[in-house]
């Protein structure tokens, strides 16, 4: 740490004698708190940011990933060898035996994108017109979108309101003779409750999908996710741990359910071209394999230092009032931190609402996002799944009105009102890059009384 950095009892006593008040709680100590002038005014109205330099660009663009397009290019083979799961030759090939060996999986299917992958797995598993699969609220439409295809109901799991995940202890008073899968979602690359969701599963003869999308080698008991359940899906999206635009995998062990999204992702057609069954073209193409090929080498290293950061920088942050970072479960051995959570409760900040902090936060140079924080469970596309004639042709009517009366997620609720992501390429960064996201918590902090002006500014 800087050598600014005021010890923690100095700097409460500073505080105290400054403000005439002593708090129950301390928080982060930062040259903000004694500085003067400029420092002394929030930047979103005309301060000094904290934060005047930009956070580790992202997605990535190196001389290898522009070597290894040229290769794709240049073999005019552009598209997927079609002749099996991690069969034949090619950059998409590559991409899913090597992934597949970095997972610790047997079976690894590239595909267009993760929303893809997600539907070809719950195919696979055995989802249909009908069935009710258990998911979270709080997550990326997709998760949802992938069920809905299927003709299937999402059955939303309430959220645990410290590690913003699905709860497993809330999950069996949902389950019914419907049932057919649960579909964990490790929300920011932190992994869920793994053990007692499975031992869940077993119990009811239930299929385990899982959505890593933002989980690239996030560790549970030293497992990598996506590696519990029956199938677990990965996205490489722009803004993902490992990019290429948009593309999407996933693993499995068992060889049937390997050939059996094989089939649904390449127009019903087996390895070797027969027609066996239904499908789609989901292929992912040769070179959004060759953008994602070099970075397989740098991923441990990248998720091994966010994983640092994050641990850092929650340590500061937390000493902050009304301000409480994602819990990780003590099972959890490495977090792929795709986004830092956090809650802001407006109570310890003297009543602010959340989006006059956000602008006060954005304006000192810190960039984040509330998505994923929008109580997916209400959101129309679910009254216009329920309403359309699919949905009225497999479902009843009372078991349609049973589903909208039962669908309340009262922690996820409170937590869209008050969580913040930071994304995951400042993590990237190093030590300093963290003491400056905290110290521009605690300069708002100290300042809070500012905010009111703030939220008056048009």
């Amino acid at each position: 740490m800087r050598n600014y950095l005021f010890p923690r009892r100095r700097f409460l006593a500073q505080a105290a004698v400054a403000t005439g008040t002593v708090g129950t709680s301390g928080f982060w100590p930062c040259r903000w708190s004694q500085a003067e002038g400029k420092a002394d005014v929030l930047a979103a109205l005309g301060g000094t940011p904290v934060r005047q330099k930009a956070f580790t660009p992202w997605p990535p663009v190196t001389p290898q990933i522009e070597a290894s397009l040229l290769t794709t290019l240049r073999s005019r083979q552009w598209g997927r060898s079609l002749q099996g799961p991690m069969k034949g030759t090619g950059a998409v090939v590559q991409l899913e035996n090597r992934f597949a060996q970095l997972v610790g999986a047997k079976y690894c299917l590239a595909t267009g994108s993760c929303t893809q992958a997600l539907h070809t797995a719950l195919h696979a598993v055995g989802v249909e017109a009908g069935d009710e699969v258990l998911v979270s609220p709080c997550t990326f439409i997709a998760s949802v979108q992938a069920i809905l295809v299927n003709g299937a109901l999402p059955v939303f799991v309430d959220v645990d309101i410290n590690t913003f995940q699905m709860d497993p202890s809330k999950i069996e008073a949902l389950i019914t003779p419907e049932t057919r899968a649960i579909e964990p979602v490790h929300i920011a690359g932190l992994p869920c409750d793994m053990e007692p969701i499975l031992k869940i599963a077993r119990q009811h003869k239930l299929a385990v999908v899982e959505d890593a999308a933002q989980a690239h080698l996030a560790r549970y008991k030293d497992r990598y996710c996506g590696t519990f359940g029956h199938i677990g899906c990965f996205s490489f999206q722009t803004s993902k741990q490992i990019a290429c635009g948009e593309g999407g995998a996933l693993v499995t062990d068992d060889p049937s359910l390997a050939e059996a999204c094989y089939v649904f992702h390449n127009m019903g057609l087996g390895p070797n071209g027969n027609s066996v069954g239904i499908g789609t073209k989901y292929r992912m193409n040769e070179f959004e394999a060759a953008v994602l090929l070099p970075q397989l080498e740098t991923l441990p290293e990248e998720i091994a230092r966010r994983d640092r950061n994050a641990l850092y920088l929650a340590s500061l942050l937390e000493q902050i009032p009304g301000i409480i970072p994602q819990k990780r479960y003590p099972a959890v051995t490495q977090g792929a931190y795709y986004l830092f959570g956090l809650r802001y409760v407006p109570e310890a900040w003297d009543g602010v609402p959340r989006d006059v902090f956000l602008r006060a936060l954005r304006a000192e140079g810190v960039p984040y996002t509330t998505m994923y924080f929008d109580r997916l469970n209400r959101q129309p596309f679910i009254e216009a799944a329920l309403e359309s004639r699919t949905f009225r042709r497999i479902f009843s009517l009372e078991r349609l009105r049973r589903y909208r009366e039962a669908n309340h997620c009262p922690n996820n609720d409170l937590l869209a009102s008050q969580g913040i992501w930071l994304p995951q390429n400042v993590l990237l960064g190093d030590k300093q890059d963290m003491e400056d996201i905290a110290e521009a918590f605690g300069k708002i902090y100290r300042l809070r009384s500012q905010l009111s002006k703030l939220s008056k500014a048009t």
